[in-house]
């Protein structure tokens, strides 16, 4: 799946039948691993949803669409069981709004190998949601998801920025390679346009963070991640502190990205044996 516009040649369309077709696919593995079923109501819900939220960021959605993922993906949290439609078109709408602020920062930067996968960015929304601190409760996981995820994109887009000029700098010390090399000499010299709302969020953050601690304590203590033993705030914490000392974190390993798309992949072939049957 790709939410590319210019892949738009490379992978059809998919009309909203379709679409609630592979939303209604997931119901086998819903009935027989969690107890949950989703209506032709639901499917046409969640369709819907997915098309809004593409249209208010300028996204096309590409494959099988996000929603069937983020089921797959979130339902062992144990936080969809109340209401697996609802949940899920709110995980879409969070997606599609993270999706759209990371965009807006890569047409910015111009640096197409300086991105967050689709899985990462579902894999990185999971872990918020699944932290004490959201709790299942997808506005704030959306929301340290935005502070976090695209402030350090952001910074690290800036980064790569400086050390690209650096090299230009490097490379163009006379006067004739500088000529040859000036538009892109001038783009990198242009001033940050997200400098300046970015200070100004960070003073509001610590501010709000300062007041939190006042309120709640210093939830410091170390977490282990394989029994899921955790404390308040603690995942986004140590997350946003390994980020702040090395943005470069924030993208995941070669062998992170094989492992969840084969992960994926088998996903949507057990959604495809299900449709066919």
């Amino acid at each position: 799946m790709d939410f590319s516009l210019s892949l738009a040649e490379a992978s059809p369309l998919l009309t909203p039948a379709v679409q609630k077709q592979h939303i209604l696919a997931l119901n086998r593995t819903l009935r027989q691993e969690y107890g949950l079923q989703l209506t032709p109501e639901d499917a046409e819900m969640l369709v819907q949803t997915a098309d809004r939220a593409m249209s208010a960021e300028g996204l096309i959605q590409f494959g099988e669409g996000i929603t069937p993922r983020l089921i797959h993906w979130f339902l062992p949290s144990g936080w969809l069981g109340d209401d697996p439609a609802g949940r899920a078109a709110d995980l879409t709408a969070a997606f599609c709004r993270l999706k759209g602020d990371l965009q807006a920062l890569y047409d910015e930067a111009d640096d197409p190998e300086c991105i967050l996968s689709d899985n990462a960015i579902i894999d990185y929304m999971y872990r918020f949601y699944v932290s004490p601190n959201c709790g299942g409760d997808v506005r704030e996981m959306l929301a340290q998801a935005e502070r976090i995820l695209v402030g350090t994109m952001r910074r690290l887009l800036e980064q790569r920025a400086a050390e690209r000029k650096q090299r230009l700098a490097d490379v163009t010390g006379d006067s004739e390679a500088r000529a040859l090399y000036a538009d892109l000499i001038q783009r990198e010299d242009a001033a940050s346009a997200y400098e300046d709302a970015y200070e100004q969020e960070q003073y509001d953050y610590a501010y709000h963070e300062e007041m939190r601690q006042d309120v709640f304590g210093n939830y410091l203590e170390d977490y282990d991640e394989d029994t899921a033993v955790h404390t308040r705030g603690t995942y986004a914490e140590e997350l946003e502190e390994t980020l702040r000392r090395n943005p470069a974190f924030l993208l995941p390993s070669a062998a992170q990205e094989a492992e969840w798309a084969e992960m994926t992949a088998e996903w949507e072939a057990q959604d495809a044996a299900e449709e066919a049957e």
